[in-house]
């Protein structure tokens, strides 16, 4: 194996902890700006709540925004893993090659699953809230509301269910 292999290999391996960190820190930020967000209406900040619910819309789009990043790191860890474990000329000794292959056999769905959870919850959430602020007398803005819910929950499966492909397709790399 040349030098320059060395090198690329132990830099696939740091660029698997940074990116592992990287989603930690996604999925940190997402609950924190959510829940802050929700939050503002326990909090008397002098503003009326009721002025300013519109600003709930773009809850789904904020959540959406943090899913995909979190969704790229995801894919971007378990495409190093698998390449490392898997590829014949890899520096990963044998139990880390076992250890990729345990994990690509026993994937966990649970953290995938628990983001479009939480993204779902979110947007249920924000609808419910705008739902009780009432103005539903103007079937422009019942029409809206329906199509802006709908659309939202889609955008949110179907990225979870892109994701569950992608994730797929990675497990099955086969080396040359």
């Amino acid at each position: 194996m040349e030098k320059n292999d060395q090198e690329f290999l132990r830099a696939l391996h740091e660029e698997k902890i940074r990116t592992q960190n990287e989603r930690t820190q996604l999925v940190t930020m997402k609950l924190a700006f959510i829940t802050v967000l929700f939050g503002l209406s326990s909090v008397n900040v002098g503003i009326d709540i009721s002025d300013i619910f519109w600003l709930l819309y773009f809850v789904p789009l904020v959540a959406i925004s943090y899913d995909l990043y979190i969704m790229s790191a995801d894919s971007r860890i378990k495409r190093v893993g698998i390449f490392l474990g898997r590829n014949p000329i890899s520096l990963a000794g044998k139990a880390e090659r076992e250890w990729e292959r345990f994990c690509a056999s026993y994937r966990d769905g649970m953290a995938p699953s628990a983001n479009l959870f939480f993204s779902t919850i979110v947007t249920l959430g924000a609808a419910a809230f705008i739902h009780s602020q009432g103005g539903w007398a103007d079937r422009f803005m019942r029409l809206w509301f329906a199509v802006w819910l709908v659309v939202s929950l889609a955008a949110i499966i179907v990225l979870w269910v892109r994701h569950q492909m992608l994730i797929k397709n990675i497990g099955d790399y086969k080396p040359f």
